[in-house]
């Protein structure tokens, strides 16, 4: 189960409050799906949309523990 888009709407939010507090962006937008018992597993299943060839989005790979 990955994040709905709620909780990645506010795990962004999250993001770009710290770094208005002087830290990256990934410190808050991590720390916000921590929070709610989701973790980054390098295993998942990439969900970009071209396979990750890219790079990934921040969203991907988060998965339910």
């Amino acid at each position: 189960m990955h994040p709905t888009p709620e909780e990645l709407r506010q795990a962004f939010l999250a993001g770009f409050q710290t770094i208005d507090e002087g830290e990256t962006f990934y410190t808050g937008f991590e720390a916000f799906l921590t929070s709610l018992g989701y973790c980054k597993r390098d295993d998942a299943p990439c969900i970009c949309c071209d396979g990750g060839m890219h790079g990934h989005l921040p969203e991907c790979r988060w998965v339910a523990q």
